[in-house]
């Protein structure tokens, strides 16, 4: 499987050249224009690397950087900046705020391959390949779960939220530590949104033929993942 990469690049030259150029190297690359389609596109799949521009449409690069590092689903996620601004004190800014490399435009093709591949290897996963109980195995690199052999479809934070708990099972998780965990820091939304998200999850596995209901609910403290 092709590695994943989400380019913000809102010049349509530049994007295109960033298309074609880690297309040719093997990538799989999506290329959004601004930060909300970012965070749209990673709510269906998580990348493997995401290039960055500053200067955006809609928000600061910046901001957008901020917000991925500050959610522990997106944080281990590398971010490259693809940027004109050139001056080393705007370098350190971007490198400060949790930039794992900084590229100035206009770049060479050559080094934005060569960078890319050398971000990837950097962030070879050092957690467990998979995670597994009552026949459920999550494959954390691929981002893959099934039931006993049984593919099971979840949404990048469906996907989280059950790793959370079986990694701590027959540990009560408080609501607030859920969320965030799966949701981040900055999380500012309601917190039936994790309810809801709990509901989907213990549907999906009983439709994949799960009898017993893994997910348990806590009263007054949260949820917990019991075998």
């Amino acid at each position: 499987m092709s590695q994943r990469v989400y380019s913000v690049e809102d010049d349509p030259n530049i994007g295109h050249i960033i298309n074609i150029a880690l297309t040719n190297s093997g990538y799989s690359i999506e290329t959004f224009i601004d930060g909300k389609s970012l965070f749209s596109a990673i709510e269906s799949a998580l990348p493997d690397l995401i290039l960055l521009d500053i200067m955006l449409p809609d928000s600061d690069g910046l901001e957008i950087l901020a917000k991925l590092k500050a959610n522990p689903t997106l944080a281990t996620v590398p971010v490259m900046i693809i940027s004109a601004k050139s001056t080393e004190i705007e370098r350190v800014v971007g490198l400060d705020a949790g930039a794992d490399d900084y590229l100035v435009k206009p770049f060479g093709i050559l080094e934005l391959i060569s960078r890319v591949k050398a971000l990837l290897r950097r962030n070879e996963r050092k957690e467990d390949e998979t995670v597994e109980s009552a026949g459920i195995v999550m494959n954390i690199a691929e981002h893959t779960c099934a039931y006993n052999g049984t593919p099971i479809q979840f949404t990048v934070k469906e996907f989280a939220l059950l790793r959370l708990l079986i990694q701590n099972i027959n540990k009560a998780l408080t609501r607030e530590t859920i969320l965030n965990s799966v949701w981040g820091y900055d999380f500012l939304g309601e917190t039936r949104t994790l309810d809801v998200h709990v509901k989907e999850v213990r549907q999906k596995l009983v439709r994949a033929g799960l009898t017993t209901e893994v997910i348990k609910t806590v009263r007054g403290i949260g949820y917990k993942f019991a075998e």
